[in-house]
């Protein structure tokens, strides 16, 4: 008999977004001076007093098993901050503190799917949701929604299996925020046909134009809502793995056992720096927005202006998804082999971002205006 490895594990894509981050690493270690437009990491430095935090804890003695489910503090803190932001009412009992948003998102489809059942993935979207539904045994079914969330569609796609969407608003990778209508038909549909929202929100802090709209926000489909969310992106906190799963009402004791059985809990010195981080929010979070406002809009305005490349500015977080006339795949090839600029070719978001690619302002300024002055005297590459 031969053994191999599960088909779960077999069976899935890397992470194109990871590769290209180890691809990028692999080249600056030999020596080359790539620019990176393809990493979702913003160039921030933990705040100092969200550091000094998580010394304090350290020092204190935090340095032991912890609750599964989170501290009480920052479960408190995450529930004001979603009374705050969303206006929805979570008791703390409801949140479930998780290493980053990616596990928040593995935990909600882990609770909600079992073999065979089907989840509906609008596309273009980040690469992990389909890999996540399958690592549950489930079906990821894609929805091409490029510029628009549409029931008519969504309505077709729904089957005896359906047992979730998922919907990411600020969108990876186009920045776009879902508005209010779209979400209440969506709302509408889930109530009707009787399956969970997964609603990622990872990027909710960094709407630059405009009102943003949650799904917990609308009271009808409370119950049946699973909250995803992370520090990462609004705090540069990244590396410290830190997020959190707002659940329904009486849902998180069962599903907490899943945490139980596999991660068990967080560090608590990660968790103080998460109080802190939250505590900090309205000092930090207009700051790093305006930081990145400014960029899209630089980079955009350059971007639009070489031939053969539409960019306009998007709504919300740090991406620009241009769309470009030649292969997208070939352009990113292109660009990293002869210029030392990577950047995400948008097909690998799904079939509807073919034709794109996905630059992230994440780097510094210097190397934002570098890795553009590169691009524009480049330009794309020739039609065989």
């Amino acid at each position: 008999m031969t053994l191999k490895l599960a088909d779960r594990v077999l069976g899935l894509k890397p992470s194109a977004t990871v590769e290209m981050t180890e691809k990028v690493r692999a080249a600056r270690a030999a020596g080359r001076r790539v620019i990176g437009l393809s990493s979702g990491d913003p160039n921030i430095t933990t705040d100092a007093r969200i550091v000094a935090a998580a010394e304090r804890a350290l020092r204190d003695g935090d340095t032991h098993y912890g609750p599964p489910a989170g501290t009480a503090a920052l479960r408190e803190a995450v529930a004001a901050r979603e009374a705050r932001l969303s206006g929805a009412t979570y008791d703390p009992a409801d949140i479930i503190i998780t290493p980053g948003g990616k596990f928040a998102l593995l935990t909600s489809l882990m609770a909600q799917v079992e073999p065979g059942d089907e989840v509906l993935v609008p596309v273009p979207g980040w690469v992990s949701y389909e890999p996540c539904v399958r690592l549950c045994g489930g079906t990821p079914v894609r929805l091409d929604m490029l510029d628009r969330i549409d029931p008519d569609k969504i309505a077709a796609a729904v089957t005896p299996r359906t047992k979730a969407i998922i919907l990411n608003s600020p969108a990876n990778p186009t920045g776009r925020v879902i508005p209010q209508a779209e979400l209440e038909m969506v709302a509408d549909l889930a109530r009707r046909h009787d399956f969970w929202i997964v609603f990622d929100q990872v990027y909710g802090d960094l709407v630059h134009d405009g009102p943003f709209h949650r799904m917990q926000s609308i009271a009808a489909v409370r119950d049946r809502v699973f909250v995803v969310d992370s520090l990462s992106k609004t705090f540069g906190m990244t590396g410290w793995r830190l997020g959190y799963l707002a659940l329904p009402p009486g849902l998180a004791k069962p599903v907490l056992k899943f945490i139980q059985h596999s991660i068990y809990c967080l560090p608590g010195f990660v968790q103080a720096a998460g109080v802190e981080a939250l505590s900090l929010y309205d000092e930090l979070a207009p700051t790093y927005r305006a930081l990145f406002r400014a960029r899209l809009e630089r980079a955009a305005a350059r971007l639009d202006a070489i031939p053969g490349i539409a960019c306009t500015v998007p709504d919300a977080a740090f991406y620009l998804f241009p769309a470009v006339d030649a292969p997208d795949t070939e352009v990113a090839r292109h660009w990293l082999d002869t210029i030392d600029v990577a950047a995400m070719p948008g097909s690998s978001f799904g079939g509807m971002g073919a034709g794109h690619l996905r630059l992230s302002v994440t780097c510094s300024d210097a190397d934002l205006d570098e890795a553009l002055d590169r691009i524009a005297r480049l330009g794309l590459p020739k039609a065989a």
